[in-house]
């Protein structure tokens, strides 16, 4: 994945433009597609998606992973809400 950052000592790697989230190592699924998840620090949420192999930089992938964590944080702020 061209312009990704380089992980972390834990093999983690900070999601630019999204605090406290954090990429797990990547796992290929059969040269087809990436499945990337992703662990918010603190509570340790994790959440996973699968992306095409057409995905390869940096930028397209924040921005997906930035979409999955707002719906995440979207469902956890109206908990408690009856929504």
């Amino acid at each position: 994945m061209s312009g990704a950052p380089i992980p972390d000592s834990d093999g983690t790697t900070e999601i630019t433009g999204a605090p406290g989230w954090r990429y797990l190592p990547f796992e290929q699924q059969g040269g087809e597609a990436v499945a990337v998840t992703v662990v918010r620090e603190g509570d340790g949420c994790q959440l996973r998606f699968v992306v095409p192999t057409v995905v390869q930089r940096g930028t397209e992938l924040g921005q997906i992973a930035r979409i999955v964590i707002g719906a995440q944080e979207r469902v956890d702020r109206s908990e408690g809400l009856g929504a």
